[in-house]
């Protein structure tokens, strides 16, 4: 199995699932049950619902999506970055505070903060 893409939301996955099911494409999809536990803090690497398929069918499932999602972005397992340290340290704080203070989080607000002046 080939890491194909990862949806953006829970819509978005059933979406990409009728579409290859259409096509009789098949596929598993990575963390479909427990990346959908809301309890604790939510971790990329750990919650991540990934749609993998069999290198036999990369291509096609790939065209298949692109077909209906012009902005889907393919990340090949090989071009893909270890996880930063800060990310590390990020989510370890976030682990421990069970998820009451995310660091990430604080960083995109003064951001948002910045984008609204």
């Amino acid at each position: 199995m080939k890491k194909l893409y990862i949806p953006s939301d829970e819509s978005e996955l059933v979406f990409i699932k009728s579409i290859l099911e259409a096509d009789e494409v098949p596929f598993y999809v990575q963390n479909d049950n427990f990346g959908s536990l809301y309890s604790g803090t939510y971790i990329n690497y750990f919650n991540a619902k990934t749609v993998m398929v069999p290198e036999e069918y990369y291509e096609d499932a790939k065209e298949i999506i692109q077909s209906v999602l012009k902005d889907a972005e393919f990340v090949d397992i090989k071009d893909e970055e270890p996880p930063r340290v800060s990310d590390l340290v990020d989510n370890l704080i976030s682990i421990l505070t069970l998820g009451l203070y995310s660091p990430r989080g604080e960083k995109n607000k003064s951001n948002k903060s910045n984008l609204d002046e």
